[in-house]
């Protein structure tokens, strides 16, 4: 993954704990708040080695079907979880969703419908889609007037750890876990301008967009989150806190919206950006997106 000029370093100095935990680890006094040397160390000290790159740590993939004493309701000895997403190409949501479904170790079926075609309208008014208002994704567990369902990603997240085990989704250390819950709630109700103005778009790439002072804010910001989340908690992997959890699930479509759009970032962020992207799931999830025959026209270019 190539590395670009970070948009960083001038905007994230006046973040004090991104500043202080960095800078606490290296014996600096805290308010020495120096630009060059927080710079040296969010590029050096925070960049993973290429050991830390492999996508080989992920302590969660587990064969889990029955953790926790969940034993899903059968249809001819088939699982009846089932999955309905958008477009993989477009739908960020869907993605979110799908890689919960894929960390909860549960067998579930998958239905990819294409959003905005000329079915969608009739699609969204059909039973499956009534309890989420014709919104993906939305998962079913179970079959008849008994089965549970649930749509919006987070709640799916939630709904799957509450099955399995809140340890496979989030970190176990109480410091760790609050700063996770705090970002992934932070991105499922923000950054509206990164969403509006840079829509996800696995398939595209554009040479560095130029970006609006709105959707700068939201890039600093999230660049600062994952610095500190790296920095206090990363130890143990190559993701946001070490091993694959609900934070990079929530964090997966932004590093797509990064990619396709050219947005500069620090080596730590490119470290991070690599693994997320060449973890198994992504690939093929990628690799769905690429072979997808449904354009929505209003997606392939950033809305700026």
């Amino acid at each position: 993954m190539p590395h670009r000029t970070p948009i960083l370093p001038a905007a994230i100095l006046p973040t004090a704990a991104t500043a202080r935990n960095v800078l606490a680890r290296h014996g600096a006094p805290v308010p020495a708040l120096d630009e060059k040397r927080l710079l040296e160390l969010l590029e050096t000290d925070l960049t993973l080695s290429p050991m830390d790159r492999v996508n080989c740590v992920n302590l969660f993939m587990l064969d889990t079907a029955n953790l926790n004493s969940y034993a899903p309701r059968n249809r001819n000895g088939v699982n009846t979880m089932k999955l309905i997403i958008g477009n993989r190409n477009y739908s960020s949501w869907s993605l979110r969703g799908w890689l919960a479904c894929k960390q909860s170790g549960l067998h579930f079926e998958e239905m990819a419908v294409p959003l905005y075609g000329a079915e969608w309208d009739a699609l969204r008014r059909t039973e499956d889609f009534a309890p989420s208002a014709g919104k993906v994704p939305i998962l079913w567990d179970g079959e008849g007037p008994d089965a549970a369902v649930v749509w919006d990603s987070l709640a799916i997240i939630d709904y799957l750890a509450d099955k399995v085990g809140r340890d496979r989704f989030w970190p176990k250390d109480n410091a760790a876990r609050a700063m996770a819950r705090s970002m992934v709630a932070e991105m499922h109700s923000g950054y509206l301008a990164l969403r509006e103005q840079l829509p996800m778009n696995i398939r595209k790439r554009f040479d560095r967009v130029e970006i609006t002072p709105e959707v700068r804010a939201d890039v600093v910001r999230i660049l600062t989150l994952w610095a500190e989340a790296r920095a206090r908690f990363g130890q143990g992997g190559p993701f946001l806190f070490g091993t694959f959890c609900a934070a990079d699930i929530i964090y997966a479509p932004v590093v797509s919206r990064f990619l396709t759009y050219g947005v500069p970032v620090p080596g730590f962020a490119s470290a991070y950006m690599e693994a997320v992207w060449t973890h198994d799931w992504m690939q093929a999830w990628i690799a769905a997106a690429q072979s997808e025959v449904w354009t929505i026209e209003k997606f392939e270019e950033p809305a700026l």
